[in-house]
C-alpha cells in the first residue's frame, strides 16, 4: 500500500512538473480575440485648424472589439508582440447645439496597429503594456444659422497607450482585462480616449 502511494504521489508531481511550463508556452504564437468595456471621448474646446466650440464635447459608451496578434517569448518570463484590432462603439456620437447652430460629431469605427512587451508574473499570468497607432472614421455633421448643413467624413490619426493583465486557462484559452488611452487630436484639435476593456483570447 505504500509502496503504491508513493508511486502515485511520484508520478503527480511529475504531472505537475511537466504541466507547469506549458502554462508559459499559452503566451507565444498567434491568437485571436474579442472585448467588451467601457469607453469615454473628450472633444475640444479646440477642433483644429483654428476653429473652438464653448464647451467640451464628451460621451460614455459600450465599446467592442476583436483583434488578432502574435506573441513571442525573448526569455522564460518576458514576452513581446504584436496586434491588429477592430472597434466600434455603441451610441457614442458626440453633440453640441445652442440658437447658433449645432455640431455632430460620429465616431463610425476605428482599428489600430500596437506592439506589446510582458512579463510573467506567475506561470499562467501575464503583465504587460502596450503602445501604437490608432484611428478613427469619424462622420461630421455641422449645422450654422442661415447656412447649408454641412456633413463629411474623415479618418482622424492618433496614438494610443495601455497595459493590462492576461491570465491563461488550460492550454488555449486566456482572458485579459485591459486600460488604454489614446490621443487623437489633429492640426491642433483636443481629443482624448479611455477605454478599458475584457477580453477573452484563443491561442494556438
Amino acid at each position: 500500500m505504500t509502496t503504491r502511494l508513493c508511486v502515485c504521489l511520484s508520478l503527480l508531481a511529475s504531472a505537475m512538473a511537466a504541466a507547469a511550463p506549458a502554462h508559459a508556452e499559452n503566451f507565444e504564437g498567434p491568437f485571436v480575440g474579442a472585448a467588451i468595456g467601457y469607453s469615454r471621448d473628450d472633444i475640444g474646446p479646440d477642433l483644429g485648424d483654428g476653429d473652438t466650440i464653448d464647451a467640451e464635447l464628451d460621451r460614455d459608451a459600450v465599446y467592442f472589439q476583436a483583434f488578432a496578434g502574435y506573441d513571442h517569448a525573448i526569455t522564460e518570463k518576458a514576452r513581446i508582440g504584436f496586434e491588429a484590432a477592430f472597434g466600434i462603439g455603441a451610441e457614442d456620437d458626440l453633440s453640441l447645439s445652442d440658437a447658433t447652430g449645432s455640431i455632430e460629431l460620429d465616431p463610425e469605427y476605428t482599428f489600430e496597429f500596437t506592439g506589446r512587451a510582458g512579463y510573467l508574473v506567475a506561470p499562467n499570468a501575464l503583465l504587460y503594456a502596450r503602445g501604437g497607432y490608432q484611428n478613427s472614421r469619424v462622420e461630421v455633421r455641422l449645422e450654422e444659422a442661415g447656412s447649408p448643413v454641412f456633413r463629411d467624413k474623415d479618418n482622424v490619426d492618433g496614438w494610443l497607450v495601455g497595459g493590462g493583465l492576461e491570465y491563461a486557462f488550460g492550454s488555449n484559452l486566456r482572458s485579459r482585462i485591459e486600460y488604454r488611452y489614446s490621443d487623437l487630436g489633429n492640426d491642433g484639435a483636443e481629443w482624448d480616449r479611455h477605454q478599458v476593456l475584457a477580453g477573452v483570447l484563443w491561442n494556438f
